[in-house]
């Protein structure tokens, strides 16, 4: 054996021997600590979400927007990433029915790139743009609110509406002969006609979501993490 030869052998052993032992100590040094369920945490999103267009099952991407920690120990630091679905949805109909939501974050991507398997449900979206709320109730279902504009809209055009063919109605009945009170109440009708009218068109708000978007999330079940332990003298 050659004087190259051996040298070589004898780093590769080193070697091997290094690396064996720094995996043993890493290993050593990693233990699993769980999030409890009922824990809470706040996402900022990464995907849009709109009722009128996104469907159930739709991914929705999250980071974490401040760190969770375990009696007093970093479990996920913050930027982590969190992957999702729409667990379900109801777009806005007429009547003013506004469209719901649920959401449901199923994974974690660590920093170091390990996927880790969670289930936590949004319990809230804060639209900070827009100043407003949506809290999802003990099921998770997150609910649009009501456009009072647009239903004052309607209402109002709908009154117009209704008006203009309570006029032509107590003309009608003016040529054959109705009285005062008669002619009166049919144009009251018309205008009350038009009134839930304008309200039966109106459909409900449409849940529109941006990104950079607070998520407020709730744990499930139990999520358990492993965490490298520093300063360890084992």
């Amino acid at each position: 054996m050659t004087k190259a030869i051996y040298r070589w052998t004898v780093a590769l052993i080193v070697i091997s021997y290094v690396l064996s032992t720094t995996v043993a100590v890493n290993a050593q040094d990693i233990k699993p600590v769980t999030i409890k369920p009922e824990t809470t945490a706040r996402l900022t999103l990464q995907s849009q979400i709109n009722s009128k267009l996104s469907e159930p099952g739709d991914i929705v991407t999250a980071t974490l927007a401040e760190p969770i920690y375990v009696d007093g120990e970093l479990i996920i630091p913050r930027g982590a990433e969190f992957q999702g679905r729409i667990v379900a949805l109801l777009k806005a109909k007429r009547i003013q029915r506004s469209s719901n939501i649920s959401i449901v974050f199923e994974r974690v991507i660590t920093p170091s790139g390990m996927t880790v398997p969670v289930s936590a449900q949004v319990t809230a979206i804060d639209d900070w743009d827009h100043e407003e709320s949506l809290k999802a109730n003990n099921k998770g279902k997150m609910k649009g609110g009501h456009s009072g504009g647009r239903t004052i809209d309607n209402m109002s055009s709908g009154t117009s509406i209704g008006l203009s063919a309570g006029s032509i109605g107590a003309l009608l009945g003016r040529a054959a002969g109705g009285s005062g009170r008669q002619l009166l109440g049919i144009g009251g009708a018309g205008m009350a006609a038009g009134m839930i009218g304008g309200i039966l068109l109106t459909k409900g708000s449409e849940i529109r979501v941006n990104q950079g978007t607070i998520l407020r999330i709730r744990f499930l079940k139990p999520a358990t993490f492993p965490v490298q332990q520093i300063g360890s003298t084992d």
